[in-house]
C-alpha cells in the first residue's frame, strides 16, 4: 500500500513538474510565435500594395481589416484578415487583398487544417490564381468562375462562399459599393420549405401564396454576440419586405450578409 502511495506522489510530481515546464515554453514562445506571425501579414500586406504609407485597422463582425492609404492619402485598397469554414476541425485563415476599384489583387493562405493532398490545394498558386482578378461585380462561385475540385466540395464551398462575403463587406464598408446584388422573384417560387446555406450558416425558408413565411436559422458558425444581434433584424427585413435586397445590420454586416447569402441560395 505504501508502495503504491509512494508511487503515486512520485507520478503526481512528475506530471506537476512537466506541466509547469510545458506551461513556461509556451509562455515563452507564444509571444515570438504571435510576432513572426504579425511580421509576415505586414510583409504580405506590402506586397499587396507596395505603394502603402498609412494603415488603418478596422473591425467587422470580429475580422480585421486594414485599409491601405499612400503618402498622399489616397485610398489604395483593403486587406482583410479573414477565416473561413472548411473540411477540417479548425477554420480557414486567409488574407485578401481588394484595391479601391474592387477587384482582388491577392489572397494568401495563413493557416488550415485541411486534409493533405485533398483539401490543401488552395495553398497553390494555380487555385490562387483563379481568384486573383475577380472583382465585386463577379459571381464569385463555385461551377462559374471557380472551378470544381473533386474530393474538396466541403473545402471549396467553404473558402468561395467566405470570400464572396469578404469582399461585399470590403465593398460596403470600405469602398462605398453597394454589394452584390441577387436578382430573387420571390412570388414565381413554389409553396413549399426550401433549405440553403450561405457563409457559415444553414436557414430554413417557407413560402406560402407567393411570399415568405417562415426563416428558421438551422445553424451557424458565427460568434453569437453579432449573430445575434444580426439574425432576428435581418430575418424581419426580409419578410417585411418581401425580398433580399435588404440592408445589412450595422455592427453585424458579415452575419447578415450570411443570412441573406442562404436565403437566396434556398429559393434560387
Amino acid at each position: 500500500m505504501r508502495d503504491g502511495v509512494r508511487m503515486a506522489l512520485v507520478l503526481l510530481i512528475i506530471g506537476a513538474v512537466c506541466g509547469g515546464l510545458l506551461a513556461g515554453v509556451n509562455a515563452w514562445t507564444g509571444p515570438i510565435i504571435e510576432t513572426r506571425a504579425q511580421q509576415e501579414f505586414m510583409e504580405t500586406l506590402r506586397r499587396f500594395f507596395p505603394d502603402v504609407d498609412r494603415i488603418d485597422e478596422e473591425s467587422v463582425d470580429g475580422e480585421g481589416y486594414f485599409v491601405c492609404y499612400d503618402s498622399a492619402g489616397n485610398l489604395l485598397g483593403v486587406v482583410a484578415q479573414a477565416k473561413a469554414s472548411g473540411y477540417g476541425d479548425g477554420p480557414i485563415q486567409y488574407n485578401l487583398a481588394v484595391d479601391n476599384a474592387g477587384n482582388i489583387v491577392g489572397i494568401r493562405i495563413s493557416s488550415h487544417t485541411e486534409t493533405p493532398g485533398i483539401g490543401n490545394f488552395i495553398e497553390t498558386e494555380e487555385w490562387q490564381q483563379q481568384i486573383v482578378g475577380l472583382s465585386i461585380d463577379d459571381p464569385i462561385a463555385v461551377g462559374q468562375d471557380i472551378d470544381t475540385h473533386s474530393g474538396a466540395t466541403v473545402t471549396l464551398r467553404g473558402i468561395t462562399g467566405s470570400i464572396r462575403r469578404v469582399i461585399d463587406v470590403i465593398g460596403a464598408e470600405f469602398l462605398g459599393f453597394e454589394g452584390e446584388t441577387m436578382g430573387l422573384d420571390i412570388a414565381a417560387v413554389s409553396d413549399g420549405t426550401y433549405t440553403g446555406t450561405g457563409s457559415d450558416v444553414t436557414v430554413e425558408v417557407t413560402v406560402s401564396g407567393g411570399q415568405i413565411t417562415e426563416i428558421v436559422v438551422l445553424e451557424h458558425d458565427y460568434t453569437p454576440d453579432y449573430f445575434d444581434k444580426a439574425e432576428g433584424a435581418t430575418i424581419a427585413r426580409i419578410r417585411d419586405a418581401q425580398s433580399i435586397e435588404v440592408d445589412a445590420v450595422s455592427g453585424a454586416t458579415v452575419s447578415s450578409l450570411g443570412i441573406i447569402e442562404a436565403v437566396f441560395n434556398a429559393l434560387k
